[in-house]
């Protein structure tokens, strides 16, 4: 067993991110948040928004769908379905539950170009199966279809008889994004969207069928043009010398939730009773509560809301603060180059950290993750983090 190279699609090969907005917005659409004190973004009447300011919380305008999906997930992983078999990469995503996929049932009118396609009556292992599937975002953007089962294979780990869901419609927008050949879910089976039914995750049917033990995955996300690793059923102490640490997670919604009742700011601890955090490889930014956001920027010289752009900026050269958040009852350092999200112009640069709006959890995104080393134990329910130091 070893650890496997994550990829990242061709439009960020060069170790680019998403556009601050369309990362933002994108959180907005899965978590459905309204602005609350500083978002910059909402979910109203079912499609994202930007608000006008900070100190006016009115629809500014609609967030397009393309712009949102133009957001998509900076991590890809080659997945291997059917016999012979066909390579897709597909984005790794903690936050959902489906395994969709980029197929040969798409319309006439659809164009694939820069897209592997997996067609069923292509391998000899295929079957239909019942059921159909529909993920629709209130933007308009939307992938629906039937369900086939395969073998499946990731990380050296093959599944046979994995249902898959084969995309027979995608909205203009997933049509234009250029990123992944579609999704592997990687949260609890329960917020599958197949229906009548929800069908078992790959990771689900890697532990009943005990394909891997430890029974489960983790990932070490990159950054620049290094994409990082990720592993089923392995889990590697050579990623850094400081302790995994674990903590029983609340799967209740579907997600991989934990608690994170304190955080700290150049080295002074601040409780926060109660609060938990989602761990979402699907969400670019960390997204914390309004007070942590005003306590973060208000400790930067020069930092300001940008009501343009919907979020908190800082002068390029500032001096940036030591945050840690907890999870669990450990507190992990974010480090500085990813709290420095990207260009806001004029000598600004973006902060990585940004507010949750008037969710009642956090949502730590890559922005954290790539600073820890993540083992997420679907067997016990837990997860295991440690202190990455690259």
């Amino acid at each position: 067993m070893k650890l496997h190279h994550l990829v990242r699609p061709h439009i960020y090969k060069d170790g680019r991110r998403p556009s601050f907005a369309a990362a933002y917005a994108r959180a907005a659409r899965r978590y459905g948040f309204e602005a609350g004190r500083n978002a910059g973004f909402a979910k109203r009447n079912n499609v994202v928004v930007k608000v006008k300011s900070k100190h006016n919380k009115e629809t500014d305008h609609e967030v397009p769908a393309e712009s949102i999906q133009n957001g998509n997930l900076e991590y890809v992983v080659p997945v291997k379905i059917g016999t012979p078999g066909v390579t897709l990469h597909l984005d790794f995503d903690t936050g959902s539950s489906d395994l969709w996929v980029w197929s040969s049932e798409l319309g006439r009118g659809a164009s694939t170009k820069g897209h592997t396609i997996y067609d069923p009556t292509k391998s000899s292992t295929a079957k239909k199966a019942s059921g159909s599937w529909n993920i629709s975002y209130g933007d308009g953007s939307s992938a629906s279809g039937n369900v086939y089962t395969d073998t499946v294979t990731v990380a050296g780990v093959t599944v046979k008889a994995q249902a898959i869901e084969l995309a027979e419609k995608l909205s203009s927008s997933f049509l234009s994004d250029g990123g992944n050949d579609g999704l592997l879910g990687l949260a609890w089976p329960q917020i599958n969207t197949v229906s009548p039914k929800p069908v078992a995750t790959p990771v689900e049917n890697m532990i009943s069928s005990k394909l891997i033990n430890p029974p489960v995955f983790t990932a070490k996300l990159g950054r620049g043009s290094e994409a990082g690793f990720y592993s089923f059923g392995f889990i590697d102490t050579s990623v850094t010398p400081n302790p995994i640490t674990y903590t029983p997670i609340d799967n209740s919604q579907g997600f991989w939730q934990v608690p994170s009742a304190s955080w700290s700011l150049n080295g002074e601890t601040k409780e926060r009773s109660s609060n938990t955090t989602i761990l979402d490889t699907g969400t670019t930014l960390l997204l914390v509560s309004d007070d942590v956001v005003d306590s973060i920027y208000g400790s930067i010289k020069g930092a300001v809301y940008d009501d343009q752009q919907g979020g908190y900026k800082f002068p390029s050269d500032a001096t940036l603060p030591d945050i840690s958040f907890a999870v669990g009852d450990t507190l992990y350092k974010v480090n500085g180059q990813d709290f420095a999200f990207g260009d806001a112009g004029e000598g600004f640069t973006f902060g990585g950290i940004q507010s949750r709006g008037d969710l009642g959890f956090d949502i730590f995104g890559d922005v954290f993750l790539k600073s820890v080393y993540v083992v997420f134990n679907q067997g016990e329910k837990t997860v295991g983090l440690a202190q990455r130091d690259d």
